[in-house]
C-alpha cells in the first residue's frame, strides 16, 4: 500500500509528488444532481485536489443517528461525494471537524454537544463517537489504501478558546476552572511568585483572573499601567496558546486511534491571539494559515506587507507552508468591509504569496454556496469568466513554477516574536518591517524562541523583553558569525521584565529627542549621508566601533556602535530605521540584495531551481507601473539572458546581453512571474 507523507515540503504518495493547489467544494451545501458538472469546471480549471467540510450537525440528523449516504437528504451522502470523487481522478483533503464553522449553526456542532467547550469530558465523549462514526465512512478512501485518494486530513478547524461563549468555564469568571489550574501549573504551584509576578495578594490560586486588555479593533480598553499587569495580560496568552495545544493534541490523537495513517493537519487564524503557530506544528504534519484579505489589500497602507510578513512567518515554522483556507470569495457580512474581490485582487495575493515562500494553498470557496460571494464557480457549476480566466491562469503558473522545488535567494532574516503582536506590545507596523518594506528588501523571517537561521544578516524587530531562551538563542547566533542588527528597539529584559542582557548589546547612556531638523549618519566615509529625523541613544561604546555624527549644537556624538562577539558582531543604531539608513547599513556590511525593486509600490524576491531563476514581481501601487528591477545575484552569470513570463503563458518578455536593470511593465495592483534561463549563443 503506498505511504502518504509529507517530505521536502512536498506532499508524497508512494513516490507520486502531488502539487498542494486545491479548491473547497461542500457537497452538502449543493445539489446533487450538479456535483459532476461542478467538478468538471473545478478540472477544466487544472486542478486535482478538492477540500471539504463534513459538518457534525448535519449528518447527526437526530441524536445518536447518522447518515453519510443520503436515506434521509441526499444532500448527506458523503460515501456518494467521495466515490465521485474518486472516480473522476481527484485527490480529497477532508476536514471533518468536530468543529468547522462555515457559517453553520453552531459551528457545525450538535446544540447538545456545543454547550460544553472543547475540552470538557462530555464534549469529548461526544466528539470521540462521531469521530468513530464518520472516520468508518471515509477511511477505506484514504491515499494510504488502494485505490484511495484523501492525501490530508484537517483535525478540528481553527481552534479557538472562545472566551466569549465559554469563558465561564474555563473560570474566566466566579467559578473557578481550567485557567486556575493552567496559573497553578505555570508557576509550579508557588503562590508567592505568583502574587511577585502579577503584585497581587493572592490566598490561593483559585483567586487568580486574568487582566485582559485592549482585545478588539478600535476597542481603547484598560491600559496597562505597568510591567505586572502586562505580566498578567501575557499569562492569560499562554493559557490560551496551552488550550489551543492540548484541543489539537486530543483531536489529532483520536485521529490517529482511529487508524489514520496519512498527514494530519491544523489550520490557524492570521494573527496570534489564540494559537502558537509552532506548538501547532509539533504535534501535527503540517500548519497552514487562513487568509481573508480586503480588495487589493486596501484595508490601510500596511496590509500588503502584513500579509507578505505572516506567510513569511509560516514559511518558518511549518513543514510545509501551506495556505490552508485562500480567499476564492467572500462570506456573508465580510463582503462589506472587503469590497468587490477584482481578477487583479486574485493575481496580486497569490504572487505576493509565492514573493513570502508560501508552498501551496487551498481557495476557499472555489464553489460558491449559502451565505458565500464572488467564487469562480457557482452552485451549478457555471463560470464566472473574468474570475474563472484568472484562477486557469494561476494555477499554470503554479504548476510552472513548482514551488516546493524552488531555493529562495536572501541572506536576510527578521526577528518576530507572534506572543508581543498578540499582546499589543508591538504593532504590525514595526519601523525596522515598514523600512525593510520599503527599500523592497526581501527577507525570511523567525521565531527567536527557537534556533535562529544561519543568514548573513539578522535585524531584530521587537520590543525589549523576550524569553531568556530567545535571548540566548540570538546570542548563539551572533557567537557563531551572524550580524545581529538593532535600532531604538533592542533585547535588554527577559519575559519578567528583569534586566536580562547576554547578548552584548550596551545600555545607552542618554537619549537626545525633539530634533526637528534632519541630521545625517554616514556609517564610513565613503559611503553618502543618509538623513535621519528621530530622537537618538547615546552610547559610551566602550571597546567597540564607534559610529559618529555631528548633531549640530550637541556636538559629535556617539549614536551606535558595532562590537564583536565571537566570530559575528551586533551592529547597533540608536535611533528609528528608515529605508535609507537600512540600506545603508547593509551596503556597509557588504550585504548584496538578490533583487530589488527602484519604483516605488513594486516589491520582488528571486528564487532558484536548478540553472533556472524565478523572479517574483507585485505592484501594490494604485497605478500602472514601468517598473526598475535590479538583479545583482544574475549579473555574474554568464551568458545571453532570456525571461519568460509565467503569467502571460510563457512568453520571451526579456532576451539580450545587457541585463541590468530590468525594465517591466507591471499593471495597477498585480504581478508577474519571470523565469529566466542563460544561454551561450
Amino acid at each position: 500500500m503506498p505511504k502518504v507523507e509529507i517530505k521536502g515540503q512536498k506532499i508524497l504518495v508512494g513516490k507520486k509528488e502531488i502539487p498542494l493547489i486545491s479548491g473547497e467544494v461542500h457537497y452538502w451545501r449543493l445539489n446533487p444532481h450538479y456535483w459532476k458538472e461542478v467538478l468538471g469546471k473545478v478540472r477544466e480549471m487544472g486542478i486535482s485536489i478538492i477540500s471539504t467540510y463534513v459538518p457534525w450537525d448535519f449528518h447527526e440528523y437526530k441524536r445518536g443517528h447518522f447518515d453519510f449516504t443520503g436515506k434521509t437528504d441526499e444532500a448527506r451522502n458523503l460515501k456518494g461525494f467521495l466515490n465521485l470523487t474518486r472516480k473522476e481522478g481527484f485527490w480529497l483533503i477532508i476536514r471533518p471537524g468536530p468543529y468547522i464553522y462555515s457559517e453553520w449553526p453552531h459551528d457545525g456542532v450538535p446544540d447538545y454537544a456545543y454547550k460544553y467547550h472543547r475540552l470538557h469530558p462530555k464534549f469529548l465523549a461526544y466528539a470521540a463517537e462521531y469521530l468513530r462514526q464518520v472516520t468508518k465512512v471515509f477511511k477505506p478512501y484514504l491515499a494510504s489504501r488502494k485505490s484511495g485518494h484523501i492525501i490530508l486530513l484537517q483535525a478540528d478547524n481553527e481552534i479557538d478558546p472562545w472566551p466569549d461563549v465559554f469563558g465561564h468555564q474555563y473560570g474566566l469568571s466566579a467559578k473557578p476552572g481550567l485557567f486556575q489550574d493552567f496559573i497553578k501549573d505555570l508557576y509550579k504551584g508557588d503562590l508567592q511568585a505568583l502574587n511577585e509576578a502579577w503584585d497581587t495578594h493572592y490566598g490561593s490560586f483559585r483567586e487568580a483572573s486574568p487582566f485582559i486588555a485592549t482585545m478588539l479593533p478600535g476597542e481603547m480598553g484598560l491600559p496597562l499601567k505597568g510591567d505586572r499587569e502586562l505580566k498578567r495580560h501575557l499569562d492569560y496568552f499562554k493559557f490560551k496558546y496551552r488550550y489551543s495545544a492540548q484541543c489539537a493534541k486530543w483531536s489529532i490523537q483520536a485521529y490517529r486511534d482511529l487508524g489514520i495513517d496519512i498527514p494530519v493537519y491544523l489550520n490557524t487564524y492570521p494573527f496570534f491571539y489564540a494559537h502558537d503557530w509552532v506548538e501547532f506544528q509539533k504535534v501535527s504534519d503540517l500548519i497552514g494559515l487562513d487568509l481573508y484579505p480586503s480588495n487589493e489589500l486596501a484595508e490601510d497602507a500596511f496590509e500588503h506587507r502584513k500579509l507578505c510578513d505572516k506567510i513569511r512567518y509560516l514559511a518558518s515554522v511549518s513543514k510545509l507552508p501551506f495556505i490552508a483556507e485562500f480567499q476564492s470569495g467572500i462570506w456573508h457580512g465580510r463582503h462589506y468591509e472587503t469590497s468587490v474581490l477584482t481578477p487583479n485582487h486574485y493575481r496580486m495575493i497569490c504572487l505576493s504569496a509565492f514573493l513570502a515562500g508560501v508552498k501551496g494553498w487551498n481557495w476557499y470557496m472555489l464553489v460558491n454556496r449559502d451565505n458565500w460571494y464572488m467564487s469562480p464557480i457557482n452552485e451549478w457549476g457555471r463560470v464566472r469568466g473574468e474570475l474563472y480566466d484568472v484562477f486557469k491562469q494561476i494555477v499554470s503558473a503554479f504548476k510552472q513554477l513548482n514551488p516546493p522545488s524552488l531555493t529562495k535567494l536572501t541572506e536576510i532574516a527578521v526577528t518576530f516574536n507572534p506572543i508581543q503582536h498578540a499582546a499589543r506590545t508591538l504593532t504590525h507596523n514595526s519601523p525596522i518591517l515598514v523600512a525593510l518594506y520599503q527599500a523592497d528588501v526581501d527577507y525570511d523571517v523567525c521565531d527567536p524562541r527557537y534556533p535562529v537561521p544561519q543568514k548573513e544578516v539578522l535585524f531584530y524587530s521587537g520590543n525589549q523583553w523576550l524569553t531568556k531562551e530567545a535571548h540566548q538563542n540570538l546570542r548563539r547566533y551572533v557567537e557563531q558569525g551572524g550580524t545581529l542588527v538593532a535600532f531604538r528597539s533592542f533585547p535588554r529584559k527577559n519575559d519578567n521584565f528583569e534586566p536580562y542582557q547576554v547578548i552584548g548589546f550596551e545600555e545607552p547612556e542618554r537619549t537626545l529627542f525633539e530634533f526637528k531638523r534632519q541630521f545625517k549618519i554616514s556609517l564610513n566615509k565613503t559611503d553618502e549621508p543618509v538623513p535621519v529625523t528621530s530622537s537618538v541613544y547615546i552610547f559610551r561604546g566602550q571597546g567597540c566601533e564607534k559610529i559618529r555624527v555631528n548633531l549640530g549644537s550637541y556636538g559629535t556624538q556617539t549614536v551606535g556602535y558595532i562590537k564583536k562577539v565571537g566570530k559575528g558582531r551586533i551592529v547597533h543604531l540608536g535611533m528609528e530605521p528608515t529605508p535609507d539608513l537600512v540600506l545603508a547599513v547593509l551596503k556597509h556590511l557588504k550585504v548584496c540584495l538578490v533583487s530589488y525593486s527602484l519604483t516605488k509600490d513594486v516589491k520582488t524576491a528571486l528564487f532558484r531551481r536548478g540553472k533556472r531563476y524565478y523572479l517574483v514581481v507585485v505592484n501594490n501601487g494604485n497605478e500602472d507601473k514601468s517598473a526598475m528591477i535590479c538583479l545583482p545575484a544574475l549579473e555574474k552569470i554568464s551568458g545571453k539572458m532570456t525571461a519568460r513570463d509565467l503569467m502571460a503563458g510563457g512568453k520571451t518578455v526579456y532576451s539580450r546581453e545587457r541585463r541590468h536593470p530590468l525594465d517591466i511593465h507591471i499593471a495597477r495592483k498585480d504581478g508577474r512571474i519571470l523565469e529566466f534561463t542563460f544561454s551561450k549563443d
